[in-house]
């Protein structure tokens, strides 16, 4: 039998949440599974899940969660299914909305650059990222089928989309050509 491995995650928390302590859900492979932050969580902590990769996986494993605690100005809003329309389709400016996954290295690369791009371009353009695992209808819709997928929408409408990790030069690149 071969060793055992370690899935990791990341999850974002308010400062109220990581203060106060919270109990999330995390879904890996259709399974949901519970996970208790415990109050005084600071930004870097760790949570381990001891052996959850039995229970999703089928095999030995922990699931490894990095927490983030990020103020509500953060500039990428975090969507699910029953925000979709209103953020994305709705929305009186562009947005580009990323189709991710915790789990996913590429995501985890190009989150960053979300960030600064939102920065950048607050006021103009909205920044949104989605969570394919725990919103499998927009995934479904949208064909999120390799992930990072970015998807680039004006009007309400697609205008564009991008599959992989962009390096930011390149996504500002994309962006511009698009939105103009």
């Amino acid at each position: 039998m071969g060793t055992a491995e370690n899935v990791r995650y990341e999850m974002k928390l308010s400062p109220a949440e990581a203060k106060s302590g919270i109990k999330k859900v995390l879904t890996r492979q259709g399974k949901k599974l519970e996970v208790l932050i415990p109050p005084g969580t600071t930004d870097g902590n760790i949570v381990k899940l001891t052996n959850a990769l039995k229970v999703t996986d089928g095999h030995e494993g922990d699931i490894l969660i990095t927490v983030r605690i990020g103020g509500e100005q953060a500039g990428v809003l975090e969507i699910s299914d029953a925000t979709f329309k209103q953020e994305v389709l709705d929305s009186s400016l562009p947005v580009v909305v990323d189709f991710w996954a915790p789990w996913c290295g590429p995501c985890r690369m190009i989150g960053p650059i979300m960030e600064k791009l939102s920065t950048r371009y607050a006021g103009r353009i909205k920044f949104c990222k989605i969570n394919v695992d725990e919103n499998p209808q927009s995934a479904a819709k949208y064909q999120a089928m390799s992930i990072p997928l970015l998807v680039f929408f004006k009007g309400g409408g697609e205008a564009g989309r991008s599959v992989g990790a962009l390096p930011e030069p390149a996504l500002r690149s994309k962006i511009e050509s698009i939105f103009g």
